[in-house]
């Protein structure tokens, strides 16, 4: 259960270029700039995601073929790897991994050479 909770992002780099190359449009919205990540771990993960004004939600299994979504609304089929306490998805064009350190959740999202790393803190 070392993922579950909810998370607000503390601190991102790369975020607009990792955006860029996916061909994702980023809109800076000057009112809300927060990320906040929540995750439930049982016997299935559900991984959500708010983000300005989109919500982005995934709920799996580790180790079984599932329907996902990516940030642009696309649905692909994957199977979710959970290796020495670090989750991995791998998306039809980029790779993303989490991992809980202390109270930090550390997810990496890599595409083409671009690699976005955001780390947030659990919220109390």
């Amino acid at each position: 259960m070392a993922f579950t909770g909810k998370y607000v992002l503390e601190s991102r780099e790369n975020y607009e270029e990792f955006l860029k190359a996916l061909g994702i449009k980023y809109l800076k919205d000057p009112n809300n700039d927060e990320i906040i990540t929540d995750i439930y771990q049982n016997d299935n993960f559900r991984l959500t995601k708010f983000l300005m004004d989109k919500t982005w939600n995934n709920t799996f299994r580790i180790g079984k073929e599932t329907e996902l979504e990516t940030l642009d609304g696309e649905t692909f089929k994957t199977t979710v790897t959970l290796d020495g306490g670090k989750l991995k998805i791998t998306f039809p064009k980029y790779i993303y991994t989490a991992e809980v350190v202390g109270d930090k959740l550390v997810e990496v999202n890599t595409t083409d050479g671009v690699t976005n790393k955001m780390i947030s803190k659990k919220m109390k």
